[in-house]
């Protein structure tokens, strides 16, 4: 993929989100908040979501690079946003596919 006004990160960012998700196409509208929070149009998003490759994603070395990763994917949920039943199902499936724990899991 060629990585244009959107920078390396967030692109990698979203790339390894449509990874995480088990059906990327059933999460386009919860995919493409995420996008927007990030600071990515809605159309670049809809084209990583067609075009990223596994050289795109993110290689996580640690359970902390993991949990940083989750939080700037959803630091809106943390925010004063009521958020959709969809966005928060694909926040505990993105932290799941981590084998991270959620707060209330601990």
């Amino acid at each position: 993929m060629t990585f244009t006004e959107i920078d390396r990160e967030t692109m990698q960012s979203l790339c390894t989100l449509a990874k995480l998700v088990r059906n990327p196409k059933a999460r386009v509208e919860e995919i493409v908040v995420v996008g927007q929070h990030l600071g990515v149009p809605k159309e670049d998003t809809l084209e990583v979501l067609e075009e990223w490759e596994e050289l795109d994603t993110i290689s996580f070395q640690s359970e902390e690079e993991k949990r940083t990763f989750v939080a700037q994917c959803f630091s809106f949920l943390t925010q004063h946003y009521n958020p959709k039943s969809s966005e928060m199902e694909l926040y505990g499936e993105v932290v799941n596919s981590l084998g991270l724990k959620t707060r209330s899991d601990n």
